[in-house]
């Protein structure tokens, strides 16, 4: 996590602790943390939010909250929301990778007992039966079938059912019995089943070799295996058998769909291949389902709609919102509506936004105008009341363009809208991050990593800072009039009420945040690269994550270097190098695992505000 980030304090309203004792074998952890975060964390250890009931919730009902969280994490918005009211709806979080969270809280299955099984099981080698005969003979026996597919029963002698499905076996010991036994029958159950060894590869959370029972099906071993990791596939994961493909999963027909006809059984020696995800594209607002999915070759807005499971009521389908980055680092955006779009081809990265139909106001003295306000280097700065359906364009031509200083690279525009759904889905990873310290206070998880208190404190951390920040709600947009008006995907943003656009005058300096020795910032010069300023910083701090530094183009847009160290070419004035910290002290706390897929999208957002704030 970034280090120095200028953050505006803000007092958070703690419930009172009352009488409560936290145990003592928690208080030593729970001292390490920061103190507004300590106090959230020991209310959630005395509330018990991770009892044994709540985890026997099965997982396909993980989503559903405990109001009782409900309830304290909208009172946290209440409080955050005091100093701006007047923010717009936008959606209640930022979007998460749908379908990941599922794998989180898996307990694990029995591996051997079964209570039944069903009647296409495949008998094998391991597996143990229980035969009853009633009738002339009654008795019971235990047998297992050994490596040559026999059993035997003093009975009947030996027996071969290898091969047989359950249902067949006891269609064949019926007529043996009827033949051999007159006036007996015999019911077959299953009563431990053979144990058969899989391999999970490519995109795991936990590739390796795994020992499950033989009615494990696909899905089974994705879940023993935690699943894909923050880059795999939910819909392309392949079975392989003796080195040739047998069937391709794809979990969003179980998840969304409830079918489960892919699901199959697997067999020992089955490799399970997890491809890397090709395609995502987030949608939020007015959905059912608010996240960011994966798209298959061929699928559209219309399939898109389907996995957020429709519109909400309120949806304005005339009012559809894409955002999408170009190649040359432009965003476009385009408002379309929903007949427009359903068949429109989406890009990996696009962003779609469902904004809500316009409230009708009964109260006639209820009238202002929408407006908007132009700062910096404008010919005539000021606010401006919007014109219907006035775009970004537009107004600044009629304020008389720019000032011959503008540095049109670093626009700023900010959305009172967007601010909340950034701060709404910080709120919500601290208050997920606060449950997960919690949990692992409560079941030593820390005792895992190599140096427990340094996790409690760089978690602690985060925590406060993803509480502490207030986002402005930058909205990536390109101030170039001419590539505007000349792009083939239309770039011009329609103006909402309450906009804010900034034009600062040139830029002159490079800034250094995050994990080094001195960060400050630099006068840029052409000659020097992104090393040299790093070297001009102090130096890499021993904390820094060298293997995931980025940098903020002046236009607000995060970016990872293309190729060395950095390309120089990529070095403008008005950048800002940010120099991560170091996490991997927590990458064997299971609730830190599930967070990864969002973690570096929660980095960039606090450096992008704390660069605002400069």
């Amino acid at each position: 996590m970034i280090k120095n980030f200028k953050l505006v304090s803000l007092t958070l309203l703690v419930s009172s602790i009352g009488v409560a004792q936290v145990p003592s074998q928690y208080q030593e952890q729970l001292d390490m943390l920061p103190e507004s975060v300590r106090s959230s964390v020991f209310e959630r250890i005395n509330e018990n939010d991770f009892s044994q009931e709540k985890n026997q919730r099965s997982i396909f009902n993980e989503n559903e909250e405990n109001e009782e969280d409900k309830d304290k994490d909208e009172d946290d918005l209440i409080k955050f929301d005091l100093l701006q009211k007047d923010y717009d709806r936008y959606g209640s979080l930022i979007p998460k990778p749908f379908g990941y969270d599922l794998f989180q809280n898996y307990r694990g299955n029995n591996f051997t007992s079964v209570q039944s099984a069903p009647a296409d099981y495949i008998l094998g080698p391991g597996d143990e039966l229980r035969i009853n005969f009633s009738g002339s003979l009654k008795a019971s026996r235990k047998v297992k079938i050994d490596r040559e597919g026999n059993i035997f029963l003093r009975e009947l002698g030996t027996l071969n059912f290898s091969g047989l499905s359950y249902q067949k076996t006891q269609e064949e010991l019926d007529r043996i019995v009827e033949a051999s036994l007159i006036g007996t029958e015999a019911a077959i159950s299953l009563i431990k089943v053979r144990p058969i060894q899989i391999f999970v590869v490519g995109q795991s959370m936990r590739p390796g070799s795994y020992n499950l029972n033989a009615l494990s099906s696909i899905s089974t071993a994705l879940f023993e295996s935690g699943g894909p990791n923050g880059s795999g596939s939910l819909r392309n994961i392949s079975l392989k058998r003796s080195n040739e493909l047998i069937d391709t999963l794809d979990l969003y027909e179980l998840f969304i769909k409830g079918n489960s006809t892919a699901n199959i059984k697997i067999q020992s020696g089955d490799v399970l291949l997890i491809n890397p995800i090709e395609k995502q594209v987030e949608i939020f607002g007015e959905v059912n389902t608010e996240a960011i999915f994966e798209l298959k070759e061929g699928e559209n807005f219309r399939d898109l709609i389907s996995f957020a499971s429709g519109f909400k009521p309120l949806a304005d389908k005339n009012k559809i919102v894409l955002t999408r980055q170009a190649r040359d680092n432009d965003i476009f955006v385009k408002e379309m509506s929903f007949a427009e779009l359903k068949e429109f081809p989406l890009q990996s990265g696009d962003s779609i936004f469902i904004d809500r139909l316009p409230s009708i106001s009964v109260d006639a003295n209820k009238s202002r105008r929408e407006s908007v306000s132009l700062e910096g280097a404008f010919v005539n700065p000021g606010t401006y009341y919007l014109e219907d359906n006035e775009k970004l364009s537009e107004l600044i031509e009629r304020a008389g363009g720019y000032k011959s200083e503008a540095y049109i690279e670093g626009g700023i525009f900010l959305r009172a809208s967007v601010a909340k759904r950034e701060k709404d889905g910080l709120i919500r990873a601290a208050n997920d991050l606060e449950k997960g310290i919690a949990r692992a206070i409560q079941t030593g998880q820390f005792s895992q990593v190599s140096s427990p208190d340094l996790a409690i404190r760089l978690i602690g951390n985060i925590v406060e800072q993803l509480k502490e920040a207030r986002p402005l709600g930058r909205v990536v947009v390109s101030f170039d009039l001419e590539k505007i008006k000349n792009a083939n995907l239309a770039m011009d943003i329609l103006l909402r009420d309450q906009d804010r656009i900034i034009m600062p005058r040139k830029e002159s300096t490079i800034t250094v945040s995050g994990e080094v020795l001195s960060p400050s910032s630099y006068v840029y010069s052409k000659n020097l690269s992104y090393y040299d300023y790093i070297e001009l910083a102090g130096g890499l701090g021993e904390g820094a994550d060298q293997d995931n530094i980025f940098y903020l183009l002046p236009n607000g847009q995060a970016a990872k270097p293309t190729r060395g160290w950095f390309s120089d070419s990529e070095l403008t004035p008005g950048t800002t190098i940010v120099i991560p910290q170091d996490t991997t002290e927590l990458s064997n706390l299971a609730f830190w695992k599930a967070v990864l897929p969002i973690f570096s999208n929660l980095v960039q957002t606090l450096a992008a505000i704390d660069a605002l704030s400069d």
